[in-house]
């Protein structure tokens, strides 16, 4: 049985006895049940009233079927009449309630998502799950009930104080009537709360079946990869329900699905607190449009309707004259002209080494140094010399990587106490570093030398202040260690360039270790289990190789095969060309470069082709044709099939990039996929390649296993820290 709360802390006078009937269910219900209860499901009535507007007990049990519990602490006396489905009430902040028809219309509004499902409906199209409604009382007993209601025919099923032990709890829901659920029936039902089906669209439930006969073509296995990864699991869904009382990091994996956790959070958040004003901010322009659709869908499931985006705002994190943005809005607020980037370039011309390009288009020089990040400069601007003004109640930062310090502390003060900024940083996707800032490194520390932001421990409400998503579910398994391995450069024949260094490290990841890293040059094996990238093809052998490595004479031999190679994605494969991804690594004018020749290899052949840089800024996809990226704009966006091209600039040392932040670009390129990926290069050191095709023979079996020998942690360019020691 899994149990799910919300963990916000109630505040109004029945708290106490929503408690005592929670930790009953959890008692009353074990291991051995195959089942799920949520305190809290937010499928929300934005016209009910203040106590009234969400379930507060919500239990799908496969043999019972679905249960819904409205819980109320009046005492017998508080209870003046019950008159059809209204209660008179006495003595209580309210004068009547409807608590059975709230109960019931909160399931009715659940049946609506089960119809859409088709293993969960009948012929004539009636929801097939068994559904059940209850009054939970704790502050009222058994007889005294009976004695003074039980005779009334609108008397509601009610569970008493009598029946909240854990085993008369169980006795009274399981003798209610109905057959339960088949194996099929409940697995879909469990996606239908979860969110994922009517997220997803994906229908039927029956993902053994799929598994087993699947499409031929890549654009029939894409199709399944992108319904998959829509879903939540338990662990998401959890943290998506979750109301932190105050600051909350997460932490993943790339292709963990933070960014559909940190949707399905806002439109909750948005759905059970409408007066809120709530922020959902982010560096990639390119994604304003997929969160924004994620956020309505999930909204839709919760109420029916649509958001509200005057208090839900999707906002990028700087801003400018004509797009809103965090930053900005802040700025203004707190009294401070705030800055466009080639004002603020020209500002802190000291600071800034110089970009060809505009960062707030996502198209910066491929030597951005954070230190120097303008947007960082404008936000410390505002802390210093203005007043920042608490103006909103929660700020969910995604693609936290992409932000320095000064600007989490500028969400942090325009917070409204209890400060509930929440920020989902993916484990290795900035460009400069594979491993994150601590929050004491952000927040810094009081006059005590006491973290700012204390993420150590819970909230009262039990909710985590800190997670850790280790399970990777948009990048295959080959491809996610062909990232990690070639990103750290750990079969480097000149050594390792940059290694997490601790068992703990590692399996924040997802990953287990064997070996000791304190024994330089000793083997040490890196594996990932299976449980740990539950990518909807790792067990489709059609859909088999996921990773390729190819090597080519020069650049404009690399770019026909490329170009080739699309060509049949799209004329034998029926893959759409919006759904191939090419990035082009190295220096700005070289990927450009190569880019703008591969579109004209691809207007030869009759495949339109999106040079990013040459396009709106909001818009990283366009119907219809091959989207071509550098790596600043492809971070954060993912397609099934990608082409990584120029590899060999990795060991480009006329660049002034670092070899360290050479290799995360390569480790962000080859992680944009959600299914394949090709990384080919031209000319370069035979020692890149020959790296690339060891690595990749290790990680293509059917239990990927690669070793490398213990680095000399002296000799690394960079070490990434343990990070649950920076949060914990």
């Amino acid at each position: 049985m899994e149990f799910i709360a919300s963990g916000e802390t109630a505040g109004h006078s029945g708290a106490a006895a929503e408690q005592a009937v929670w930790q009953t269910i959890r008692r009353a219900f074990g291991p051995g049940d195959e089942g799920v209860a949520y305190w809290r499901y937010p499928i929300i009535d934005p016209n009910g009233a203040a106590f009234d507007r969400e379930a507060d007990f919500l239990l799908l049990h496969r043999d019972i079927g679905l249960v819904v519990v409205e819980c109320k602490g009046y005492r017998l006396d508080h209870i003046g009449a019950i008159q059809g489905d209204r209660w008179q009430l006495q003595g209580t902040r309210q004068t009547s309630a409807t608590p059975y028809t709230q109960a019931r219309d909160q399931g009715f509004r659940l049946v609506r998502h089960l119809r859409d499902e088709p293993a969960l409906v009948d012929d004539r199209g009636n929801c097939t799950v068994p559904l059940h409604f209850f009054v939970a009382l704790p502050n009222v007993g058994r007889d005294e009930w009976d004695d003074r209601f039980g005779g009334l025919p609108s008397a509601p099923p009610v569970i008493t104080d009598d029946e909240l032990t854990p085993g008369s709890l169980r006795d009274r829901l399981e003798s209610v009537p109905g057959n339960g659920l088949t194996h099929d029936e409940f697995r879909a039902a469990r996606a239908v709360l979860s969110g994922g089906q009517p997220i997803s669209g994906e229908r039927g439930g029956r993902d053994e079946d799929a598994a087993s006969s699947p499409g031929d073509t890549k654009a029939d296995l894409a199709a399944r990869v992108e319904r998959g990864l829509k879903r939540l699991d338990r662990e998401q869904e959890e943290l998506a329900l979750q109301v932190p009382d105050g600051p909350q990091q997460i932490r993943g994996i790339a292709g963990s699905g933070k960014t559909v956790l940190l949707a399905g959070k806002a439109a909750q958040l948005h759905a059970r607190h409408p007066d809120w004003r709530i922020v959902v901010t982010f560096q990639t322009r390119s994604l304003y449009e997929t969160v924004t659709e994620t956020i309505a869908a999930y909204y839709r499931h919760f109420t029916g309707g649509d958001p509200d985006w005057s208090r839900l705002q999707v906002m990028h994190g700087w801003g400018g004259r004509t797009r809103r943005g965090l930053y900005f809005e802040a700025a203004q607020a707190a009294g401070v002209e705030p800055r466009t980037y080639s004002e603020a370039r020209e500002a802190f011309a000291d600071a800034d080494p110089g970009d060809e390009d505009d960062p707030f288009a996502g198209e910066g020089d491929d030597d951005d140094d954070p230190e120097h990040d303008l947007l960082h400069h404008c936000c410390a601007e505002v802390l210093d010399s203005g007043e920042p003004q608490e103006r909103y109640d929660a700020v969910l930062v995604d693609e936290a990587q992409d932000f320095d310090p000064a600007f989490f502390r500028l969400c942090h003060a325009v917070l409204r106490p209890p400060k509930r900024l929440v920020w989902a940083y993916d484990e290795a996707q900035s460009l400069q570093s594979l491993s994150a800032p601590s929050p004491t490194e952000i927040f810094g520390t009081d006059s005590r030398g006491r973290p700012t932001v204390d993420l150590s421990g819970a909230y009262e409400g039990g909710v985590q202040k800190s997670r850790i998503l280790r399970k990777a579910y948009r990048t295959p398994r080959p491809a996610l260690l062909l990232a990690h391995v070639f990103g750290m450069g750990l079969c480097r024949d000149a050594g390792a360039v940059q290694a997490l260094t601790t068992q703990s490290g590692w399996e924040d990841l997802g990953y287990d270790i064997e070996g000791d890293f304190r024994r330089y040059g000793t083997p040490v094996t890196l594996r990932r289990p299976a449980e740990h990238s539950p990518h909807p093809l790792s067990e489709v052998s059609a859909a088999r190789p996921f990773v390729r490595v190819e090597r080519f004479p020069d650049r404009g031999a690399e770019l026909d095969h490329v170009a080739d190679a699309i060509a049949r994605d799209v004329r034998e494969d029926d893959l759409d060309p919006s759904q191939v991804l090419v990035v082009t690594l190295g220096s700005v004018g070289g990927s450009r470069d190569a880019g703008e020749r591969l579109a004209q290899r691809l207007g030869r052949r009759g495949i339109d082709a999106n040079l990013v840089w040459d396009g709106d800024p909001d818009v990283f996809t366009e119907d219809g044709a091959v989207t071509i990226a550098r790596i600043n704009r492809a971070k954060g966006n993912q397609a099934p099939q990608v082409y990584v091209v120029g590899v060999d600039t990795v060991a480009d040392a006329t660049r002034r990039a670092s070899l360290v932040q050479r290799r995360n670009e390569a480790f962000v390129a080859i992680t944009r996929t959600t299914a394949w990926v090709t990384v080919t290069g031209s000319g370069g050191p035979d020692r890149v390649f020959a790296e690339l095709r060891d690595v990749t023979s290790q990680v293509t079996g059917d239990d990927p296993v690669v070793t490398f020998p213990a680095p000399e942690q002296g000799a690394l360019e960079r070490t990434m820290l343990d990070a649950t020691l920076d949060a914990f």
